[in-house]
């Protein structure tokens, strides 16, 4: 007996409904696993020297100290700080939402999962920029100096 169209997908009587806690949970465990991902292969050397060549030395210069600024900075900390804050409120007020302890767990790790990306995007920032300057002290040049307004890129090509 074929079923109705209307009707949610059935297997063996159980009801499969996409809950946006599903969702939820899927995007922030790819949101850590992105800012896990910059933290460990960006800026591949060849991506690097690629920019060089592209945008020029000062413009990944101003790029490397943009992400040592990012890295000092206290907005994810003080993000990460509110959600953990939200966190514990939705823990003291689950019960007076006649919600069991699962349904609370559930609710919240893809917060837990956002709220460990938070704490770890500086520090992500942080080995970026070191990389960067490991390149630069591969090709022989001081990552403290700045660069000179004739270091090349694409406006002095198309001179």
């Amino acid at each position: 007996m074929p079923l109705p169209v209307n009707l949610p997908v059935v297997a063996r009587g159980l009801t499969w409904v996409v809950a946006t806690g599903v969702v939820a949970a899927l995007l922030s465990v790819m949101v850590l696993a992105f800012v896990e991902g910059l933290r460990l292969f960006y800026p591949a050397r060849e991506t690097w020297l690629r920019l060089r060549r592209r945008r020029g030395r000062r413009s990944v210069w101003i790029m490397r100290r943009r992400y040592e600024a990012a890295a000092k900075g206290t907005t994810p900390r003080r993000l990460a700080t509110l959600l953990l804050g939200l966190i514990i409120v939705w823990v003291a007020v689950a019960s007076l939402l006649d919600k069991r302890w699962n349904e609370v767990v559930l609710d919240i790790l893809p917060s837990v999962a956002i709220w460990i990306a938070l704490l770890r995007t500086p520090g992500a920032l942080r080995i970026i920029a070191e990389r960067m300057k490991d390149f630069e002290r591969s090709l022989g040049e001081d990552p403290d100096a700045e660069p000179g307004e004739g270091d090349g890129g694409p406006a002095a090509v198309t001179l």
